[in-house]
């Protein structure tokens, strides 16, 4: 059994009984087939989803309400993330072991590259000029590469631990925060060498992640303890750990920083909470079963859930004052 401090048991005490509530909600659907991860385009009218079951990138039009473009990216893909302003699309495809760079413009594929055996994740450093993509391995251990955005390659590569699956950038160091879903711990990588410089125990099973706007708290899901770890991104170590709903999973900060959204796959709800934790008040939101991903639009209140199971989008309104 884990050890739980003091602050683990005052927090249960306190926050289960107030996480009530939901928004107004409404659904896209017809989103592929089993879609996993998304993205929302730079001015809010479009999202992007990985299809994972049709090897397909979709595009949506969220006044429409339709999925209005799609194309081949690879052989399952998952992993999603916007660069160059937003026009190029960046997806980790697991079967074919490449990253597709994708012309949001034109639809088309800049680039096919190589990215080890089985790439499941990809975040854009702060500075826009790399990609740092997670490659899950066909071995016992995965890897992290760098990919230049400019020259389209691959241009480092670091030996992670056991089923790397998720990660985080910091907007202010560039350091990269990877989960190791078999070593219930966060790596911390400087994308220089690239090298490790830390490593961080979580809870077991993280696999969900998520950074503040300014780089100080990272906060990542444990899927199977059932709590939510937050963690100081510039000391490296875990402040406290929140209990949250049945088998956590996807995780967003809102743009704002203010407030932290948390997929609760099994409990089929997202727990919304302040990210300061100034307040153990909270709210839930129902969602489908088989949510994978969720993010925030701009507005701060806008909710975007993603269902693999329901092949279909929720769009949620959680309004600013709660919490």
């Amino acid at each position: 059994m884990r050890r739980q401090g003091t602050a683990f048991i005052l927090l249960s005490l306190l926050l289960l009984p107030v996480l009530a509530g939901g928004g107004e909600t409404e659904r896209i659907r017809k989103i592929g087939k089993a879609p996993n991860f998304i993205a929302l385009g730079p001015d809010g009218t479009k999202l992007y989803a990985t299809s994972y079951a049709t090897d397909e990138l979709l595009e949506v039009d969220l006044e429409k309400k339709i999925v209005t473009r799609r194309m081949e990216a690879g052989g399952a893909p998952l992993g999603l993330a916007l660069a160059d302003g937003g026009k190029t699309a960046l997806v980790a495809c697991m079967d074919s072991g490449t990253v597709a760079m994708i012309d949001l413009d034109s639809f088309q594929v800049l680039a096919d590259v190589p990215a080890g055996a089985r790439p499941n994740s990809v975040a854009v450093g702060a500075r826009g000029y790399n990609a740092y993509v997670v490659d899950y391995g066909r071995s016992r251990n995965g890897r992290l590469h760098v990919l230049d955005l400019r020259q389209r390659r691959m241009v480092g590569s670091v030996g992670l631990g056991v089923s790397p699956f998720g990660i985080a950038v910091s907007p202010t160091t560039e350091r990269v925060f990877v989960l190791m879903g078999g070593d219930n711990e966060v790596w911390v990588m400087d994308p220089a060498g690239p090298s490790v410089i830390a490593k961080i125990p979580v809870g077991e099973g993280p696999d969900g992640i998520a950074i503040t706007p300014d780089g100080k708290r990272l906060f990542v899901a444990n899927s199977r303890t059932h709590d939510l770890s937050i963690i100081d991104a510039e000391l490296l170590r875990v402040l406290v750990t929140v209990p949250i709903g049945k088998m956590p999973f996807g995780v967003a900060v809102s743009p704002d920083g203010k407030r932290v959204f948390v997929i609760n796959a099994q409990s089929r709800t997202v727990s919304v909470l302040p990210a300061d934790l100034s307040s153990l008040s909270g709210r839930t939101l129902d969602i489908d079963k088989g949510s994978t991903d969720i993010l925030v639009a701009p507005d701060n209140r806008t909710v975007y859930v993603v269902s693999e199971a329901t092949n279909s989008v929720l769009i949620a309104d959680v309004p600013a004052e709660a919490p």
